[in-house]
């Protein structure tokens, strides 16, 4: 960990990404930017409207935000930015975070590898609102999920009874919704040795009847509670811990994409028309700031107030050492 000088030449381009994160990160609040207020807008017959040129900035102004936050969110856990001009973290400074333990490393690791692989279900909507809406569920999955199995430890039995009856009303039987998808013995393949015609028939059946859609990731029942169900959030059995670097940063580059895919959908106002667009994304990228960006930040904040101390201590012992 290293401090920066008051003349270490940063470029404007960084001050102004420092600024853009720092105006996006003060933004988190009860849904409201600016002159705009979803929660007080419940329809076009309500008497209270949103233009939706004005809906439109908004979305493609917080989405370069949130752009720029999860990419300087990246660099700073890669080494390459000072956190706000600060203090440079390297990955061993980064280690020895008080939260960021071996065993609570790893699980995060997992949590947030499975949010992003479980991204890939909701690729298929192409209007905003519903892809924003997927979004949005599958972020309420994965906030449930990380509650349930905490990177501190096995779940406590007061939070268990506490969540188990929620996941039992979002089970998507008889609702026509998706359910959470894994894999059967059609994915895998006939036994060994298995000659018999009719299996083959049975098996070409079962591929015909199940679809291209199907993701191959067997899900791991044993980490699951009886009963404990996601619409849209994948939950495989992994061979190993993934690292914990490498998974924030894909992951920092798939919510790029899936913020540079709504800019996209969203890019007229009359694509934002739609009664409910700007509401949906106000919850989706506040939940997101809720459950990825907020805890990171208030980690790296607290590291860097205690290191900035220990530089100014530094420096005083300095300063007086030569005049005693």
């Amino acid at each position: 960990m290293s401090a920066t000088s008051t003349n270490n030449g940063m470029s404007q381009e960084s001050d102004q990404t420092c600024n853009d994160v720092s105006e996006a990160i003060i933004s988190f609040g009860n849904f409201r930017v600016g002159d705009i207020n979803y929660s007080s807008y419940t329809g076009p017959n309500s008497g209270t409207t949103v233009p939706p040129a004005a809906v439109c900035q908004h979305i493609q102004v917080m989405s370069g935000k949130r752009i720029s936050t999860l990419d300087y969110l990246r660099k700073v856990h890669e080494g390459k930015v000072y956190w706000f001009n600060t203090l440079l973290f390297t990955r061993s400074d980064i280690a020895k975070f008080p939260s960021f333990e071996a065993k609570k490393l790893a699980r995060r690791a997992t949590n947030y590898l499975l949010l992003g692989i479980s991204l890939s279900t909701i690729d298929n909507n192409t209007a905003a609102l519903e892809y924003l809406k997927g979004l949005n569920s599958l972020l309420v999955d994965f906030e449930s999920y990380q509650q349930i199995h905490p990177p501190d430890g096995p779940i406590s039995s007061s939070l268990s009874r506490a969540r188990l009856p929620a996941i039992f009303k979002r089970a998507p039987h008889g609702t026509g919704t998706k359910g959470r998808r894994t894999s059967g013995a059609a994915d895998i393949g006939l036994p060994m040795g298995s000659s018999d015609p009719a299996d083959l028939k049975a098996m070409a059946g079962s591929l015909a009847t199940t679809g291209a859609s199907t993701v191959s990731f067997a899900a791991s029942e044993q980490e699951l509670f009886p009963g404990e169900e996601y619409v849209h959030l994948l939950t495989p059995s992994l061979p190993f811990d993934p690292d914990f670097f490498e998974t924030f940063a894909t992951l920092c580059e798939v919510l790029i994409d899936c913020y540079t895919r709504i800019m996209s959908l969203t890019s007229s106002p009359a694509l934002c028309a739609v009664a409910g667009v700007g509401e949906a994304f106000s919850k989706t990228d506040g939940r997101l700031r809720k459950v990825i960006i907020h805890g990171i930040v208030k980690e790296f904040e607290e590291a860097c107030r205690s290191g900035i101390k220990n530089e100014m201590a530094g420096i005083g012992k300095v300063v007086t050492g030569g005049l005693v």
